[in-house]
């Protein structure tokens, strides 16, 4: 997919191989300084060189940019 394809299809909820997350579905972050944290995919910040999300915690603390790599759907 093109990064406008992917965009259009993370507001659409629908996941792919390529877009394993979409819009709010929440996470927890696997590894790295908020490993265990609970979040909330709010958008995508980039698409190459690799899947880049924005989340928000779930305890209010504020939002971070973390590779796909890093979060697991809950």
């Amino acid at each position: 997919m093109i990064e406008k394809e992917i965009e259009t299809a993370f507001y659409e909820s629908r996941r792919s191989n390529e877009l394993p997350l979409v819009i709010n579905d929440a996470v927890e972050i696997l590894a790295g300084a908020y490993k265990g944290k609970r979040a909330a995919v709010i958008s995508i910040r980039s698409v190459e060189p690799e899947l880049v999300y924005n989340v928000e915690f779930g305890d209010g603390s504020g939002d971070a940019s973390l590779a796909a790599t890093l979060l697991k759907r809950i």
